[in-house]
């Protein structure tokens, strides 16, 4: 498993899941029920994507969303920011 704290590296994985389908952006849009451009831009990492919509494409993709505890040194506080937002 590996982790996402950005944007960014969620987009790629979705990216990434979608290739070893075999799915175009096109034909997983359909499928989960999204359109195509909003699919690219979260695929680049766009920051601002609708978290339903999101989900639906996972799911789309047979795949769900896990929650870990970050390894921390600041005593386990986590920044919420940096795990959504990342540096995009």
């Amino acid at each position: 498993m590996r982790p996402i704290q950005t944007s960014k590296a969620f987009g790629s994985e979705v990216r990434r899941a979608r290739k070893d389908q075999g799915l175009s952006q096109a034909a997983l849009a359909e499928r989960a029920g999204v359109g195509r451009p909003w699919l690219s831009e979260l695929e680049t990492g766009k920051r601002t994507v609708e978290l339903g919509r999101a989900l639906a494409v996972l799911n789309a993709l047979g795949l769900a969303i896990s929650f870990a505890p970050i390894a921390s040194s600041s005593g386990g506080s986590i920044d919420l920011e940096q795990i959504i937002g990342g540096s995009n």
